[in-house]
Parts: C-alpha cells; sequence; structure tokens
C-alpha cells in the first residue's frame, strides 16, 4: 500500500501546489485588479479634483471680473456726482453774479448771437434783472434792432434769441450743456488725473 499511498500523496501533493497557484494566480488577478480599480478611482478623483479646480477658478474669475466691473460703475458714478455737483456750482456762481456783471455775461451771448430783429425771451426769474431798458442798450451796442419779448422762459436763466429765421436758446441749461458736453473730458482730466507710470 505504500505505493499506493505514494501516489495518492503524490497527487494530492500536485493538486496542493496546483490549487496553491491557483489561489496564487487568483490573489494576484485580485490585487491587479484592485490597483485598476484603485487607479481608475484616482483618475476619476483627479480629474473631479482638476474640473472642481478648473470651474471654481473660473467662478472666481467670474467674480472678479463682475467685482472689477462694479467698482468701475461705482467710480464711474463717483465721477459723475463730482462733475454734476462741479456744473451745479457752475450755476450758482452765474446766479450768485452782481446785476452787472449778470447783465454784461447774458449782454455778451446776445451780441455774439443775436440777428437784427430778434426778439428775447428772457428767464422769469431774471424778469428784474434783464429789462427794457438794459436790452436798449445791448442792442446800441451791438447795432441789431432788439426787441424784449413778453414772454418768459421757465428756465434757471439766460435767454431765447426768437427771430424770423431760427431760435437760439440761450438759456443757462442749454449753455451748459454744450459746455458739458464739449469740455467733459477736459474736466474729468483735470478732476480725475490718471496716473502714470
Amino acid at each position: 500500500m505504500e505505493g499506493k499511498e505514494a501516489i495518492i500523496a503524490s497527487i494530492i501533493e500536485k493538486a496542493e501546489r496546483e490549487a496553491a497557484g491557483l489561489v496564487a494566480d487568483a490573489e494576484a488577478e485580485r490585487d491587479e485588479l484592485l490597483a485598476q480599480v484603485r487607479n481608475e478611482e484616482e483618475r476619476r478623483k483627479a480629474e473631479a479634483l482638476a474640473a472642481a479646480s478648473a470651474q471654481a477658478k473660473g467662478v472666481a474669475s467670474r467674480q472678479a471680473t463682475l467685482s472689477r466691473l462694479e467698482e468701475r460703475k461705482t467710480v464711474l458714478a463717483a465721477k459723475q456726482q463730482v462733475v454734476d455737483a462741479a456744473f451745479g456750482e457752475a450755476v450758482k456762481k452765474i446766479h450768485n453774479m452782481t446785476d452787472p456783471v449778470y447783465r454784461d455775461f447774458i449782454g455778451g451771448l446776445i451780441e455774439k448771437y443775436a440777428d437784427d430783429g430778434d426778439s428775447v425771451v428772457v428767464a422769469r426769474r431774471d424778469e428784474k434783472r434783464l429789462h427794457a431798458e438794459w436790452l436798449a442798450s445791448v442792442s446800441r451796442t451791438c447795432g441789431k434792432q432788439l426787441t424784449l419779448s413778453s414772454e418768459q422762459h421757465d428756465g434757471q436763466g439766460g435767454v431765447i434769441l426768437s427771430g424770423n429765421r431760427c431760435d437760439k436758446n440761450l438759456t443757462l441749461e442749454a449753455l451748459l450743456k454744450s459746455l458739458r458736453e464739449s469740455a467733459l473730458a477736459g474736466v474729468a482730466k483735470c478732476l480725475f488725473p490718471t496716473r502714470e507710470g
């Protein structure tokens, strides 16, 4: 029986070796699959982190852009308020001119822009400052026949020259609007100098 037992022992030993080999192969395959799964998980995790990072950078960039735009808008509004205040101050200074100075100022405008035969419409607020005697003096100075209109305008000051060919708006509002449009860049440069180098 020894021979039989030796054969059985040999078969069992061979089977155990083959089983151990199969187990080792299965464990190696399992370890390889686990490594692949881990690598795939790491790759997906890295991709997800990269995508999240890129998305976060995009959101941060958009927020920074929006913040810069909002800052520019706020600064522009503040500058606009300063410019508005400057032009408002100009209107106050004109209103606070003494009567002779104000009359000379308006008279200069009339002399420059009036046509012979124009009717001068004064602001309701200026009816005591800009009267018929004053206009007669301006008319003599510029050598043009001008008449004081019985109508008045509701502006902040200045005059409207009503003529046969056209009317000319020399009200303070129109003058300052024209001045504002032509001088705004210069005013902004004076009020808000840019920093260079």
